[in-house]
């Protein structure tokens, strides 16, 4: 910080408060959405440490440790993805808004197809991950990486909604998927243990996603059917 203050690299200026009011109201409304993030992805645990136990639920958060490598793939593609988006909506070029939505669905199913691996042969790439002591089925491990790939299909519409600058509307969906999830998983993981909290895991993860697509379908000028036009 001396050294960029020293060579004037940056520079101190009031800020006019019509700037400050955009920022907050663009920060704000993202703080419940933090929340709820924080409900489909990390509070879970406790709730499944109170259920089963922390011995039982290791095998679970073993797969779920695994699965976040796709976060960092989607994280990574979304970020290159974005800006980019955002210059061809200022465009507003129906042509190539229809390519956009074409390219989407084709990743969309492409994802899918990906997940399908993972019901079949999951249980043996946890265990040549993290070793013959973490043995699990495969709807298990199945159902938590179609979680994560939803969460990667999730971000590919949720970047309407950022460009529409509906932030409370993306907080209320997020807030409401996480809530939802932690009542989920609480039934399912005493009916059915770590495969209830893998499948209320990726239901939850479907459910924020369907219902930003839905948003983002009404909101967004997109030719989301493709035959349009």
């Amino acid at each position: 910080m001396y050294i960029l203050i020293l060579e004037k690299w940056i520079l101190f200026s009031l800020v006019p408060i019509s700037i400050i009011k955009n920022i907050l109201t663009v920060c704000i409304p993202l703080l419940p959405h933090s929340i709820g993030i924080f409900l489909l992805i990390g509070a879970d645990r406790f709730i499944l440490t109170k259920i089963l136990g922390l011995s039982t639920i290791s095998s679970y958060l073993v797969i779920l440790q695994v699965s976040t490598v796709f976060i960092f793939i989607f994280d990574a593609i979304n970020k290159g993805y974005y800006p980019w988006l955002f210059e061809k909506l200022n465009e507003n070029n129906y042509s190539i808004k229809k390519k956009i939505i074409i390219l989407t669905y084709f990743y969309f199913i492409l994802l899918l197809c990906v997940s399908v691996f993972f019901f079949f042969y999951g249980s043996t790439l946890i265990t040549l991950i993290a070793g013959e002591n973490y043995i699990v089925n495969n709807n298990i491990v199945g159902f938590i990486f179609l979680g994560q790939i939803f969460g990667g299909m999730y971000l590919m519409v949720n970047n309407y909604l950022f460009y529409e600058k509906e932030m409370l509307l993306l907080s209320k969906i997020t807030l409401s998927s996480g809530i939802i999830h932690l009542l989920l998983i609480s039934v399912c993981s005493y009916y059915w243990e770590i495969t209830g909290a893998a499948f209320s895991f990726c239901f939850s993860k479907c459910l924020q996603f369907l219902l930003t697509w839905f948003n983002a379908y009404k909101i967004a000028d997109m030719p989301w059917s493709i035959q349009d036009g």
